[in-house]
C-alpha cells in the first residue's frame, strides 16, 4: 500500500514565502528579539503606509531613522560580543547596506577595516527609507 504524501502545513507554506524568516531560538534572549521583530514589522509597515501630510511624513522619517540607529547599535554589540568569544559573525546583507550607505562604512560590516566607528548622529543625512 503506497504511503500518501501529507499536505504541507500552513506554517510550512508560510516558511517558503520570500519575505518570511524561520528563527531557531537557542537562548531566552533571542525569544525576545523574535517577538520584537514581529511587532516591529507590524508597526514599521503601518508607519510607512499611514501618513497623509508632509508633517506626518517627516515624523515617520524620523522614526525610521531611530529604528535604523537601534539596528546599527545592536549590530555593533553583536559584533563586539562575537569578537570577544571568538565566534564567527557575518552581518546580514541589510546591515551591510546600512553601513555602506553611512559615511565611513565600507559595506561589509567589519568594523576592524573601518578607520573609525561611525557617528550614529550623522545618520540624519541618509535616506534610509530606500534601504529596506
Amino acid at each position: 500500500m503506497p504511503q500518501e504524501e501529507s499536505l504541507p502545513s500552513r506554517w510550512e507554506i508560510l516558511a517558503r514565502e520570500r519575505n518570511s524568516r524561520v528563527i531557531m531560538c537557542n537562548s531566552p534572549d533571542t525569544y525576545v528579539l523574535a517577538d520584537l521583530a514581529k511587532a516591529a514589522d507590524r508597526v514599521m509597515r503601518a508607519l510607512r503606509n499611514r501618513f497623509t501630510t508632509a508633517t506626518e511624513a517627516m515624523e515617520a522619517a524620523q522614526k525610521v531613522q531611530e529604528f535604523y540607529e537601534i539596528i546599527l547599535r545592536l549590530h555593533y554589540l553583536i559584533d563586539d560580543l562575537a569578537a570577544k568569544y571568538k565566534l564567527h559573525y557575518r552581518p546580514p546583507r541589510t546591515v551591510r547596506r546600512l553601513l555602506k550607505a553611512h559615511e565611513g562604512g565600507n559595506g561589509n560590516g567589519d568594523r576592524a577595516e573601518q578607520a573609525q566607528e561611525p557617528d550614529l548622529d550623522g545618520l540624519a543625512d541618509i535616506d534610509k527609507t530606500r534601504l529596506s
